[in-house]
């Protein structure tokens, strides 16, 4: 029997620890323009909050956006031209709405510049060395892993990359990810309660 549940937003930062292991390697900065590894996506005006858009404000969910953007389940549904095309209202880095699109937009950011999808490129960065077997991602009509949401691993092995994060980026002795980006990722970012109410503006310094 698999034991595998399903992960919803816990998908997350399984996502967001793939962008650190990219970032490390140089092959991403988290201040690269989101516009500029879609060229091909753009929709015909492309607004300068938009142009504004960075890796980061994707990581922080700060996008700008009003509302979270939605995508079709339609067959042939491209996402990122989807959360492309979506209004971006207010200047990204100052204003806070819960963005699962947001993230599945780091995933195909991670699938561009590597020429993997988010899960290969993760098995020997993360899940090998911390012994996570048998993983499964749901995947887009582009066959782009979701990012957001839809990895099945077993509950051990979020407890796995819970401990790697309290042992500050170390497993085995050995240093899988850069105590830094540990510590930037668990350190406070932008409020987000409560979650009842409207989004509302933050500050970014």
């Amino acid at each position: 029997v698999d034991k595998r549940p399903i992960l919803n937003s816990v998908s997350k930062t399984f996502t967001a620890t793939a962008i650190g292991f990219a970032v490390s390697e140089g092959l991403i900065k988290i201040t690269d323009k989101v516009i500029s590894f879609f060229p091909d996506k753009l929709p015909a005006n492309v607004s300068e909050n938009l142009r504004n858009m960075e890796i980061r404000h994707l990581l922080t969910m700060t996008t700008g956006h009003e509302d979270e953007p939605r995508r079709s389940n339609t067959e042939n549904a491209d996402w990122v031209q989807q959360f492309l095309a979506a209004p971006v209202v207010h200047e990204p880095g100052t204003y806070y709405v819960y963005n699962t699109l947001g993230t599945y937009m780091l995933s195909a950011i991670i699938q561009k510049v590597t020429g993997e999808k988010l899960i290969d490129y993760l098995y020997p960065r993360l899940f090998r060395p911390l012994g996570i077997v048998g993983a499964r991602w749901q995947e887009s009509p582009q066959g782009i892993n979701t990012g957001g949401f839809g990895l099945y691993v077993k509950t051990e092995d979020m407890a796995k990359l819970g401990q790697l994060f309290l042992q500050k980026g170390k497993w085995n002795g050995k240093q899988l990810l850069p105590e830094p980006w540990i510590q930037e990722s668990r350190s406070y970012q932008v409020p987000s309660l409560p979650a009842v109410t409207k989004p509302h503006q933050v500050k970014m310094e």
